[in-house]
């Protein structure tokens, strides 16, 4: 369950309403949304919610890893053409890749 926050302006009366958001959060098992104008802007969850969202976001990136290795495959027992390398791409065009 969530509840809504709304957040006054301006920024600097916020700093009471966190310690509450968190207490709630830890009391009630509720995660708090913070909205400024009516939008959501950012939330309050418990760690555990925090730790399941983490593990989520690890499984979807493995599923997906798995199903461009798996189309990778197919692709080539198709007997398809090689493809080519983002590096390829990014020389055959001229265009020079940003540094990390």
């Amino acid at each position: 369950m969530s509840v809504i926050v709304r957040l006054p302006l301006p920024a600097e009366t916020v700093s009471g309403l966190l310690p509450e958001a968190v207490a709630q959060v830890a009391r009630d098992d509720v995660r708090v949304v913070l909205e400024r104008d009516g939008q959501p802007v950012a939330a309050v969850v418990s760690v555990e919610d925090l730790h399941a969202l983490e593990e989520l976001e690890a499984a979807e990136d493995v599923y997906w890893e798995r199903a461009a290795e798996e189309a990778h495959a197919r692709w080539e027992a198709a007997g398809r053409p090689a493809g080519v390398t983002h590096k390829e791409l990014l020389a055959r065009y001229g265009i020079t890749p940003e540094p990390e």
